[in-house]
């Protein structure tokens, strides 16, 4: 494997920030015994500066690949080829500019909903990744893959328990009503 160009390691740097945003929410659902503990309580505490840094460091990341592969973003079959690291750059965009109190005070309930939306990048970040690193992986590639598959695999499992709970619930309401 040869070593990773500035624009992979910066990605690496956003896809850690990233994931420093989305585990105490999975966390607490999943491993509910862990949701006490001092690092997940220091995650959570700071998950908004992760997750402007997390956009700071795509947005930089996305410079770099635009201006080395000399990318012309005006172009459709561009935009096609790009589209997995664009959508993540919207979403992460989106999670940015309503990371503050005005846009939780004004988005009220939807601010939530909007938010949620990181929850996408989980999907999109493992295309993005075997998609633009197919056939030159670097040293840097497998580590970000494992990250990124053990997060959908929570994630997945975050799932899978809520769904059970809803089910539980409206079985219990069910069976009180009779």
């Amino acid at each position: 494997m040869k070593i990773a160009p500035l624009a992979n390691v910066i990605g690496f740097v956003s896809l850690i920030y990233y994931s420093a945003t989305i585990y105490p929410s999975l966390f607490k659902i999943v491993f509910p015994h862990f949701h006490k503990h001092t690092f997940i309580k220091a995650l959570s505490k700071n998950r908004r500066y992760f997750g402007i840094a997390a956009f700071c460091f795509a947005v930089h990341h996305s410079i770099i690949v635009i201006f080395k592969k000399n990318l012309n973003l005006l172009n459709i079959s561009t935009c096609i080829h790009t589209f997995t690291g664009l959508s993540i750059l919207l979403v992460f965009t989106l999670l940015a500019v309503t990371s503050n109190d005005l846009s939780i005070k004004l988005l009220k309930n939807n601010w939530k909903k909007l938010h949620s939306l990181t929850y996408l990048v989980i999907f999109i970040l493992p295309l993005h990744i075997l998609l633009k690193m197919y056939g030159s992986w670097t040293y840097i590639t497998p580590m970000a893959m494992i990250i990124v598959l053990v997060s959908f695999l929570i994630f997945s499992q975050k799932l899978t328990i809520q769904f059970i709970q809803s089910l539980n619930k409206q079985l219990i309401n069910l069976y009180i009503k009779r």
